[in-house]
């Protein structure tokens, strides 16, 4: 027998070794890791993000924020960047709409019927039909009442809303809660909620947006719904994000120029610097790659940095 064959394959094997290049060096082989890590990175699933808001400002500030992130979801001119955005805050129906991560919760309807009116006529985006909670009474100013009658009457329902948005979700980073620290609702109801959340998704971040009250409020008692607020968030949320009226609404005034400013200017803006905040970013350790998940990887460094106890 002849063997021809048996030579020819060593042969190849050989060629094969001596023509291989030689590994990159300098800014060709940063150039090739690079690349190869963005390749890797946009493959894997985003990690998404669920959004609850609480009571009047809750809602209404979220709505304005969802629709900031859809207007740079459907940014066609940076199409990753719009990938790594939408699929955190929004998931696509089977008819091609993009739906909210979002759970509206509220002791009164009017606000969530509102909000979720002016996300359908939109056209753009929308919440869940069944993504909503509400009663036809609300929690009177009172943190007390929110906290102690209307959080722990209606757990249940809350929290079924919220799992459902969970398993939506192929990668969950965390949670939103967004609400005032003046009315009963956001305050107090928040708090619990926040509470709740903490307590069935421990590993999960939970990043608490709150919108603090003009010092000259209506609500008499908002002092003491803010201080109580915090006293619990202390406890509860990975991270605190406030924003004060009073601060935003001379950025309306002094940089904006607005001269009759209503809420929904101020709503806009708080939405605005939200989106710069949550929207996926290039980060020094991304390798190229938009970074998918602020919230989990800011979550793993806060456990590594707690100090240990005696």
């Amino acid at each position: 027998m002849s063997n021809t064959p048996a030579i020819a394959a060593s042969r190849s094997v050989t060629d094969r070794k001596h023509s291989r290049r030689p590994p990159p060096h300098g800014e060709t082989r940063k150039a090739a890791i690079t690349g190869y890590y963005t390749a890797q990175a946009q493959r894997l699933p985003g990690m998404s993000v669920v959004t609850v808001q609480l009571g009047q400002c809750g809602n209404q500030v979220g709505r304005e924020l969802f629709d900031v992130m859809c207007s740079d979801a459907q940014d066609a001119g940076r199409k990753t960047h719009s990938t790594a955005g939408w699929e955190r805050f929004f998931r696509q129906t089977t008819q091609g709409d993009l739906e909210a991560r979002a759970v509206l919760v509220d002791m009164e309807p009017k606000v969530i019927n509102h909000s979720m009116s002016r996300a359908a006529k939109s056209g753009r985006w929308r919440y869940g039909e069944t993504s909503h909670f509400s009663q036809k009474q609300g929690s009177g100013n009172n943190w007390a009442n929110g906290y102690c009658v209307h959080g722990p009457g209606h757990r249940d329902a809350v929290e079924e809303l919220v799992r459902r948005e969970v398993e939506h979700c192929d990668m969950l980073a965390g949670f939103i809660p967004m609400m005032s620290v003046a009315g009963g609702t956001g305050s107090g109801v928040g708090t619990f909620v926040t509470q709740c959340l903490r307590d069935i998704y421990p590993s999960a971040f939970v990043l608490n947006h709150l919108t603090w009250p003009y010092g000259t409020g209506e609500v008499i008692v908002q002092n003491y719904n803010s201080v109580l607020t915090l006293a619990h968030l202390y406890q509860l949320s990975d991270a605190i994000l406030v924003h004060e009226n009073d601060i935003v609404h001379r950025i309306c005034s002094q940089l904006l120029k607005i001269k009759q400013i209503s809420f929904s200017d101020i709503n806009r803006v708080i939405a605005h610097q939200l989106g710069g905040v949550l929207q996926p970013a290039l980060t020094p350790d991304s390798c190229g790659a938009y970074s998918r998940n602020p919230l989990g990887k800011s979550r793993t460094l806060r456990v590594r940095i707690q100090p240990e106890t005696a």
